[in-house]
């Protein structure tokens, strides 16, 4: 067995495989919510800043949950960790059954969040583990697709479930299962024997914090997730309000978005990985994606193509983000909990703020006016991701193949 092929089992694929399943379970039960609000409106008789709460209520709870949720796993193994987060999820998840009011609703989405904060900061982590550095992009694609998959079922099969107290139901049980396939299978280490250096809580935290790159990064998050949980809080609603659709074509229309962004999410990273280049990516996807979802929304309704592919475009700025920072070398896959916690801390901060504060208001009216400046101002923030990307560290096999070159030319002279 050579070195490599130990360092990297085949295994490495039933891991990711679990954890992608984990993932979309996670979204599913979250982007629910969408889907179903025009039951929810009227049974928990909710106004548009409300419902909008409830949908962002993961984002705020993983706010304050995903660095401490990347720093225990720096220090007790992703195993555990993510184990703890799935179980919460599959509870919080079949507990919206029994609610009644506006204020139980909201607090078992925001335990949702609690999980999201155990689960997704310590996706990267893994991969740095389990991976080999010419695998990491296509590795961190396949979580984030299966993150979209589960994102745009939300939106799509919320109104077959019948109920929402249905849905609710058949899906926290699915998460469950999946807490335990997670615990059973899942392995803390590539190989037998392998021990990994497991470091005090807060080293990671202090390696992000003192992190240039880190803090560029947490940036882009912070206007990603903004503007992916923007457009798909308020899209549903405005197929249905401006253009008279019903909640089941209106799931399926937004649902194109974030299919477009799940396939995204697998091919781009795959050819960023094969030119061997991050930053090309980071600067040409949030534009021309912008560009897309602005002419869908002025050529609506018979603008779905551009949908689709404002999604796919867009698709490919997260997982080539997440393969950055796993391969930032100031950090290491030791310490990458911490630092991955403050990535998604800032992500769901811009989740929870750009929906919530400058999002919102600009839609409430429901007219088109409204939803036009709404979703104006949405995609000029997705375009800007383009320029935090310009002082970002380039990390690509060419660039550090490059590096190597010239530090060997100058060894020999």
């Amino acid at each position: 067995m050579t070195a490599d092929v130990e360092r990297h089992p085949k295994y490495r694929w039933i891991i990711l495989g679990i954890a992608c399943l984990a993932c979309g379970s996670l979204a599913w039960s979250h982007f629910l919510i969408p889907s179903l609000e025009y039951c929810l409106f009227p049974e928990l008789g909710l106004t548009h800043t409300q419902f909008t709460l409830i949908f962002i209520a993961p984002t705020l709870a993983c706010t304050f949950t995903a660095i401490p949720g990347g720093a225990l796993a720096d220090r007790y193994g992703v195993r555990r960790i993510v184990a703890i987060g799935l179980f919460v999820a599959g509870i919080s998840g079949f507990s919206r059954v029994f609610i009644s009011n506006l204020e139980e609703m909201v607090a078992l989405m925001c335990l949702l969040g609690v999980a999201f904060g155990f689960v997704l900061p310590n996706l990267p982590k893994l991969v740095g583990i389990w991976f080999p550095p010419n695998e990491i992009g296509l590795a961190s694609g396949i979580y984030t697709t299966a993150f979209a998959s589960g994102s745009s079922l939300g939106l799509l099969t919320g109104p077959l479930f019948g109920d929402w107290k249905q849905a609710f139901t058949y899906v926290g049980i699915f998460t469950l299962v999946i807490a335990t396939i997670w615990s059973l299978f899942s392995r803390t280490a590539p190989y037998k024997g392998m021990k990994l250096h497991m470091p005090p809580m807060i080293s990671g935290i202090k390696k992000g914090v003192k992190s240039k790159n880190v803090w560029l990064l947490s940036a882009a998050i912070f206007l990603f997730f903004g503007v992916y949980i923007s457009v798909t809080a308020n899209l549903p609603k405005a197929f249905i309000d401006i253009y008279h659709v019903s909640p089941q074509v209106a799931g399926s229309i937004a649902s194109l978005f974030t299919w477009g962004v799940a396939i995204g999410h697998l091919f781009i990273p795959m050819l960023s990985d094969k030119v061997g280049l991050r930053k090309p990516f980071l600067y040409g996807c949030p534009v021309i994606s912008a560009i897309c979802l602005f002419l869908a929304w002025h050529l609506a309704p018979s603008g779905c193509a551009l949908i689709f592919l404002g999604g796919f475009v867009m698709g490919g700025i997260t997982p080539v983000l997440l393969a950055l920072l796993v391969e930032l070398p100031e950090i290491g896959h030791e310490y990458l909990g911490g630092a991955s916690g403050l990535v998604m801390t800032s992500g769901n901060a811009g989740g929870f703020l750009l929906p919530q504060v400058v999002i919102a208001p600009l839609v409430a009216a429901g007219i088109l006016g409204a939803y036009t400046r709404g979703f104006s101002v949405v995609l000029v923030l997705l375009a800007v991701i383009a320029l935090v990307a310009i002082p970002l560290k380039e990390t690509g096999v060419r660039r550090t193949k490059r590096i190597e070159s010239w530090a060997t030319s100058g060894e020999r002279h």
